[in-house]
């Protein structure tokens, strides 16, 4: 009697929630629809097509172009107690030809002639600490489940960057895959790996040199463009500017005092003290300022310095050769160097590593970009990002840009989880004014780091922000993001397909800055941020990125329409092998143990909850 009454209970539970979730997402999409004027202020619907050609000749060089997309999957499996993981990336090429009609998609075909990047990796239990363990205050935490995850990551951005540096030809690059969002969780991830000096790549010999803990620090954080004005130079960034303009000097062997490298860097007056402490600070764990310069009390950076970059990089591919060309009789995540006394040093490549070398990666591809015109673009399926709606929209009213009636006359739009939630609901309720394919306007990536000041009147074009997480605020000019819609029903106007998003770098003469001053209160000083944002003028390279994927997403498969197909097509490609090569590694591991001259039962013991449920169901199998 009493399980029935709880049983009731929990019904009546779940039924009353679930009525009221319902509710609660109905009155929001009522609001929507007296929102549809607000909405349409964020919407940039159709492209020019004249202006996507004239912008592919100027920026390819060329009206018709080859292309990649690139996708990856991921494993895990066990054996007893081995742990064996798979990762890959895999890729379709094709070519663009952008003509009077628009861009056209010609046949798209497995890259034969590229290769392919995957590995299968066993790992005894034992081991798997030594990888994906991570200290805590409880002792040491092994995640395996981070470790097929963050492989499949690198796997993809290393197949982009090795072969665009095997073909050159190529002038696109898709990935699914958020760059910015990548970009900004890997640089502060891997932050405690390079304090505590642990990483792999520390010491390894490459033709430029052997690399530093500094060479791995500027890595992490300093990739210049001046004429992006990247980096920019305020708040915890001040450093990193500082020291790309001393590296430039390097060349013509002149030095500076701290005040003139604060001119030279167009900091704010007041940080001085700022950009003293912290090179005083970065050059006591470094030691990368000339002696004999401070001993003047001026600045200069020791020579070696200025190609930190290319030690880094080279080690980084030297390392992947390893992991997904696995010289024979090796481990793809054990790496030997030899040491003097001809013994060899062994160190296991942790899931950090692994982090890392993903960030090296990515802005390898992020300077090719800039240097050889390439367009890389990351597709968003899925996202709970919420920057444009709950940060973008309130500053850009603060800034007297926009005029939002919003709900109950307030300036606010409803107010749901996700961007793509709000965007989505909001196509299907008010699509009769709303004609796909439509866009957002492109805005900066370090939006969603910042949160908007309310109680500050602000100039034209200007507004006061913090930072949302300890008041720190991301890089900003490296990427620009839109949400997109691609298809709707012409006989159903509700019928569409999802609202996707992507992200791409900022490319210098084709995005340009001005449009927003931000002031951010960092300590006492009041620092401006220009952000990268195209509200009122477009970036011509919307055009042509909105052209492209328009047109690869045509394709009449359902969970295809209004995507990307040559996404689709690798994404397929990635399960099919991982299909067909799991079925042979399990059993190759299978086969080794098996053959194992030692007792199975004391080395490869299964786990007791493993060994008691196998007995309890063969119990019930006889019963």
């Amino acid at each position: 009697m009493n399980q029935n009454n709880d049983e009731d209970k929990q019904i009546k539970l779940v039924q009353s929630s679930t009525r009221s979730l319902m509710t609660s997402f109905r009155d929001k999409t009522k609001l929507l629809s007296r929102c549809s004027d607000d909405i349409k202020l964020l919407l940039r619907e159709g492209y020019d097509v004249k202006i996507a050609r004239e912008t592919a000749e100027k920026f390819f060089g060329k009206k018709k172009i080859s292309f990649i997309a690139i996708d990856g999957t991921e494993s895990q499996d066990q054996q007893l107690d081995m742990l064996i993981f798979y990762a890959g990336a895999f890729g379709y090429v094709g070519q663009l030809d952008f003509v009077e009609k628009g861009c056209s998609c010609g046949e798209i075909l497995e890259a034969d002639n590229i290769a392919n990047v995957s590995t299968a990796i066993p790992i005894h239990e034992e081991d798997a600490s030594n990888v994906v363990g991570e200290m805590t205050e409880g002792g040491i935490e092994v995640d395996p489940e981070r470790l097929p995850s963050t492989l499949m990551q690198f796997a993809e951005y290393y197949m982009a960057v090795k072969t665009l540096h095997e073909n050159p030809d190529l002038k696109l690059v898709l990935l699914d895959r958020t760059l910015a969002g990548d970009v900004g969780h890997l640089v502060w991830s891997v932050g405690e790996l390079l304090r505590e000096k642990r990483c792999v790549l520390q010491g390894i010999e490459t033709e430029f040199g052997i690399v530093s803990p500094l060479d791995l620090e500027l890595s992490r954080m300093l990739h210049p463009n001046d004429k992006l004005q990247i980096p920019a130079s305020r708040s915890h960034f001040i450093k990193y500017a500082a020291i790309n303009k001393l590296i430039s000097m390097v060349e013509d062997g002149t030095t500076s005092s701290y005040e003139e490298l604060l001119n030279k860097i167009g900091a704010n007056k007041g940080r001085l003290n700022k950009l003293v402490n912290d090179l005083s600070t970065f050059n006591d764990l470094y030691s990368f300022l000339r002696e004999d310069a401070l001993a003047n009390n001026r600045l200069a950076t020791k020579p070696d310095t200025t190609e930190y970059w290319q030690r880094v990089f080279s080690a980084t591919m030297k390392m992947a050769h390893h992991i997904f060309d696995t010289p024979d009789a090796k481990h793809p995540l054990i790496y030997e160097s030899d040491n003097e006394d001809n013994t060899k040093n062994k160190k296991w490549v942790t899931s950090a590593d692994l982090e890392y070398m993903t960030l090296i990666m990515i802005y390898a591809l992020v300077r090719l970009a800039w240097e050889k015109n390439v367009l890389i673009i990351g597709l968003i399926k899925d996202t709970g990002a919420a920057e444009l709606t709950k940060t973008i929209v309130p500053i850009l009213q603060n800034a007297h840009k926009i005029d939002i009636l919003g709900v109950e006359g307030e300036g606010k739009l409803p107010n749901f989880n996700s961007d793509k939630q709000l965007l989505q609901t909001s196509s299907a309720i008010n699509g009769q004014f709303v004609k796909t394919p439509w866009r957002t306007f492109e805005f900066d990536s370090c939006f969603r780091t910042i949160a908007p000041v309310m109680d500050n009147p602000s100039k034209k074009n200007e507004a006061r922000v913090r930072g949302a997480y300890k008041n720190v605020i991301s890089a900003e000019r490296m990427f620009v993001k839109s949400y997109f819609q691609l298809w709707q029903s012409e006989n159903d106007y509700t019928v569409r397909s999802h609202v996707f998003s992507y992200d791409r770098p900022c490319y210098p003469g084709l995005d340009l800055q001005g449009e927003l001053l931000l002031h951010h209160l960092d300590a006492t000083v009041d620092e401006e941020i220009q952000p990268m944002i195209h509200f009122d003028k477009e970036s011509q390279i919307a055009h042509l990125v909105m052209d492209i994927l328009c047109s690869m997403a045509l394709e009449v498969i359902p969970e295809c329409l209004g995507h990307n197909y040559p996404l689709f097509l690798a994404d397929k490609k990635a399960k099919y092998v991982l299909g067909e090569m799991k079925t042979a590694y399990l059993s190759t591991v299978a086969f080794e143990m098996a053959n194992s001259e030692f007792d199975q039962q004391v080395l490869y013991q299964a786990k007791f909850r493993d060994f008691r449920s196998k007995m309890e169901n063969s119990r019930r199998a006889k019963s």
